[in-house]
Order: structure tokens, then sequence, then C-alpha cells
């Protein structure tokens, strides 16, 4: 389902430990309750727009969002960029001609999914749903997750929310009230799970509850509005409150010591500030963004630096303010949670931009993601592979890795096509929780404008 508030930005449009084990960094830093007070690297606040001619130019363009372009007050009329055109208010990607273009269509890709999803991937994530969470069952359950979300927004199939939903109820079914009335799912951590734990999977769920929150002729069918006000009240209460106010909470919980499991924290503050405009959520999401993190030298903004071999690309460290080096240069497979963050964060209008998008273009389709590689690519965002390893996806490498960079598919055609022809080709990537890039790439499709 595609929202009313989407709409207007479509066209701009992990794994916590290596590859297995415990999680990196997991709890760690949970019980740091207290505010500590930031370090001296000051904040990077959003670059000031230029100030309106006049009122005039302000009403002219107050209700017009060209995404890939500028609003010209004289028409109104959207001015838009390289690749894309006007139609109304609104800039829309140019058609994809040439052998470089995807083909898929949605139904393409929900054919793959489906077939995937009864084959593979569906006894997978019941299990996980109904496990209990106590061995980072729920961690994982985030990939079928967001398939399955992908998936429903590009056919608005209902059949895939209630799937979705089904799940999600049969982990708070296993969710236990502690003392400070919070509900925990049982875990290593003191009998508790891990705020990363949490935050990896109800990430994914806190996009959910906004699309119900656009999406109001949904919520008019069946039980849809109560569901979706139950799954609003968990998250603000037994995932954000708790670990923020409850016995093990504490703002160290958020701001935590690597870069893509603090993202989580602010992509839930996204979501839940865009369904309830409350400015403590956005707050999280400013601080990791580009302000001061309590506790922390730097944040996203800062981290992201040219990549030295590729001005156009990004690089960055995954700990706070290390320059990217062996051991510290952020690992593909955890970026793409930093990449679906930040695609997030500009379909919403929220700080990051269509620049930021660009540069993790480029940091995926030349650094990454190597043309030799074929299906194969880089375990490191600075496009090297650390020694003795293999690529991913390349001899006994690990697959399926990239799978959350390829909702840059729906900002560039390019990386669909490659996406098509190459990364899904490859066994290795989508016998690990394919459903999530075939969902993934539905959507794409979706927004891409290839439909049947």
């Amino acid at each position: 389902m595609i929202s009313t508030r989407s709409l207007a930005c479509l066209c701009v449009l992990l794994f916590a430990c290596g590859d297995g084990g415990a999680p990196l960094d997991a709890g760690t830093d949970a019980r740091v309750a207290t505010d500590a007070p930031a370090q001296d690297a000051p904040a990077q606040d959003a670059p000031a727009q230029d100030a309106p001619a006049d009122d005039a130019d302000v009403d002219a363009c107050a209700d017009v969002d060209c995404g890939r372009g500028t609003c010209d007050p004289d028409g109104p009329a959207c001015v838009c960029d390289d690749g894309f055109h006007a139609e109304g208010l609104r800039c829309v990607m140019d058609v994809c001609e040439g052998d470089g273009c995807p083909t898929m269509t949605v139904s393409d890709w929900q054919a793959l999914f489906d077939a995937h999803w009864t084959e593979t991937d569906q006894a997978d994530c019941e299990a996980r749903a109904a496990s209990g969470g106590s061995e980072q069952e729920h961690y994982f359950l985030a990939y079928c997750i967001d398939g399955l979300v992908s998936m429903w927004r590009a056919t608005d199939d209902d059949t895939y929310l209630d799937t979705t939903l089904g799940l999600i109820d049969d982990t708070i079914a296993d969710a236990r009230a502690r003392a400070d009335g919070f509900l925990y799912w049982s875990g290593p951590y003191e009998g508790n799970t891990y705020p990363l734990w949490d935050s990896y999977y109800w990430r994914i769920v806190a996009t959910l509850v906004r699309l119900l929150d656009d999406a109001p002729d949904v919520r008019a069918r069946g039980d849809y509005q109560a569901q979706y006000e139950a799954l609003l009240a968990f998250t603000e209460q037994h995932i954000w409150d708790k670990w923020l106010d409850g016995e093990w909470g504490g703002s160290g919980n958020f701001y935590r010591s690597r870069t893509h499991m603090a993202s989580h924290w602010a992509r839930i503050g996204l979501e839940l500030h865009a369904v309830t405009g409350e400015a403590a959520y956005l707050d999280v999401f400013d601080r990791v963004s580009h302000g001061e993190m309590p506790g922390r030298p730097s944040n996203l903004r800062n981290q992201f630096a040219p990549n030295p071999a590729q001005p156009a690309a990004y690089v960055w460290s995954s700990e706070w303010n290390e320059t990217p080096g062996a051991g510290t240069v952020q690992d593909t497979s955890h970026a793409g949670a930093i990449v679906s963050f930040v695609s997030t964060a500009v379909e919403l209008g929220q700080y990051w931009t269509t620049d930021d998008l660009d540069a993790l273009s480029e940091t995926m389709n030349t650094v990454v993601w190597e043309a030799s590689l074929e299906g194969g690519y880089h375990r490191n965002v600075d496009g090297t592979t650390d020694a003795g390893d293999t690529p991913y996806a390349v001899g006994g490498g690990l697959g399926g890795r990239m799978h959350e960079w390829f909702v840059l598919g729906r900002h560039r055609p390019d990386i669909q096509a490659r996406m098509e022809r190459q990364y899904i080709t490859y066994p290795r990537n989508v016998s690990y929780f394919g459903i999530e890039v075939y969902g993934i790439g539905a959507y794409n499709a979706r927004v891409l404008g290839l439909t049947d």
C-alpha cells in the first residue's frame, strides 16, 4: 500500500556480529542509564535552506513537493532534475530505456516471492515468531517481516499484511511483564533480550505502523484499526519507553557504540514521530543523524566521507569518530541497515536527501559491488575484503548480505537491473531469507512503474 504521505516522495526515491554467533556489542552498553555529556565535537546541524523571496513564494510552493527538483513559485511548477520530468506538481522518474534497464514487473517478483515463501521461508519465519526469541530468533525474523511488508506495499494484497501481523502477534504473545511493568522477551541478558535484538526487529514493525497510519482506507477494513492501535501502543511503551525508562533503561540503549546499531533506534524514532508528531522521537533521530549523541563523539553525518578512490561514493567507520581502516571500516552486511534508514528518512522528507542516496548508490554500485564480481560483493564499504576471507557470495563466501542495500534500486534503475541479472541469480544470495530481497525488488518495480 502506497501512502498519501509517501506518494510525493516515491520519485526520489546484519546481523549484529560478523557472520554468526553472539551479536556485536550486544548489550554491552545497555545499562548506561545516564545522559553522559557529549564530547567536544560540535553537532552538525541540517543545512539552512535559502530564505524565500517573499510571502507570495511561500504561498505558491507551500503544498508542492517536487522531490527531484525545485518549485518555481511563478507557476507554481516543478523544475525537475536530470532523469526526472514534471507530472503535475511533482517530479517523476523518466522511463528507463536500453539494455541496462530493469525488466521484471511486480508480478515477476511476486511469483519468485511466493514460491520461495512456500518452499523455504514460511516454516522458518513461523518458527522464529513462535520461538520466544531467547536465541536471537526475533532479530532474524526482521528479514521475514521486511520482505512481507515490502510485498504488501508492492501489491496491495492484504494476504501479505495478514501474514505479517500474525507473525508479529505471535512474538508479542511471548512477551512477559517484569517488575518495572514493561514486557520483555526472554533472553541471556538478565533473562531479557538485548536492546539490539529488539531494535533490529522492531524498526521494521515501526515502519509498518507508519504505513498503516498513512492508510485510513486499510484501517477501515476488518480489525486493522484495532491492530494498528495495539502495535502503536506496544511500540511506544514496550519498545521505546522500556529501553529508555525501564529497569534496564537509559540513553545508552539508543546511542549505541556502533553506527548501524544507533541507526535502528533513529529509524524507530523517525517512524514514531511521523505517526505521533512527538518531538522526543525526532530528537533521537536528529541526534543520531547529525546532532550530539550523549556519550558519543560523532554522528552519522560526520561519519560519512568521500571515498578517496571514488569521491562520489561514501566511506565510513562503524566506530564513532574513527578513521575507516582495517577493523574499523563499516562492513557491507551491517551497512544495509544504515542504507535503508537513510532511504526511509528521504521518503519521509527528514534531514537526509537524495544527494545521500546518490552517494550510497555509488558506494554500492562502483565500490562494494565491482562489476567483475558479478553476483558477489566485497565485505566492507571501502571495497575491501578482509584477509583470509572471500567476497560475499563468491566461492565459499556467505551470500544475502546486501539485501537491504537494494532499496536503492527504486532510486537507481541500473541497480535494480543488476539485482535482476546478477544478485538474485546467485543461489547463495537468495538462499538467505530470499523473500526479503524479492519483496524489496517488487516494491522497487512498483515505484519504477514496472507494473502489469
